[in-house]
């Protein structure tokens, strides 16, 4: 009898080793951990949603990638893509006025087409969602969990919308990533 409870026991520490070691995250790589946002699609669920929507829409869309510091100074790029190009980028920046700081003024303003995209230094980088796809999946969802908290989210409809992450040691202004506002299929 005592014999048996000593397999039993060995049995049982046996399937608790082998449970915890399918589950450790040191078989997989940061790069192919899953996130989850509020949308409940995971980053990979998204990709492929990308990869179809695209195909349905020609690949034709713009979106807006919006930043602001708790000094008040924020800026709004918009990037319109057509067949895959980036075709135009729109930029302005705002900081609260000194004589009446709840009202804002316009620090910078341009509009980029075709032919002087990417001739102002301000602004988001020029890119189409794809190269968010891979620049999320690269960049910043492949940072060390333990010293950063990680940010990923999609519109309904799967579209990745944040990607990025935070120093946990971090103060102020700490978003390393990308955060669209606005999307839309043209």
């Amino acid at each position: 009898m005592r014999f048996s409870k000593i397999i039993y026991r060995f049995f049982v520490l046996f399937l608790t080793v082998v449970s915890f070691s399918s589950c450790s995250s040191d078989d997989n790589s940061d790069s192919e951990k899953e996130f989850v946002g509020e949308s409940g699609i995971n980053s990979s669920e998204s990709k492929d949603l990308w990869l179809s929507l695209k195909s349905t829409n020609k690949d034709s869309y713009k979106y807006t990638i919006e930043t602001a510091s708790w000094t008040g100074f924020a800026t709004s790029t918009t990037i319109k893509v057509e067949n895959g190009e980036v075709v135009s980028r729109e930029f302005i920046s705002t900081q609260p006025q000194e004589e009446n700081p709840a009202e804002t003024e316009i620090v910078e303003e341009y509009i980029e087409t075709e032919s002087d995209l990417g001739t102002h230094e301000s602004g988001a980088d020029i890119l189409t969602i794809d190269e968010l796809y891979s620049l999320c999946f690269a960049e910043y969802l492949t940072v060390d969990t333990d010293s950063n908290l990680i940010y990923f989210d999609t519109t309904s409809e799967g579209v990745i919308n944040t990607c990025g992450y935070v120093n946990k040691n971090c103060a102020d202004d700490c978003f390393v990533g990308f955060k669209l506002t606005d999307f839309t299929w043209l």
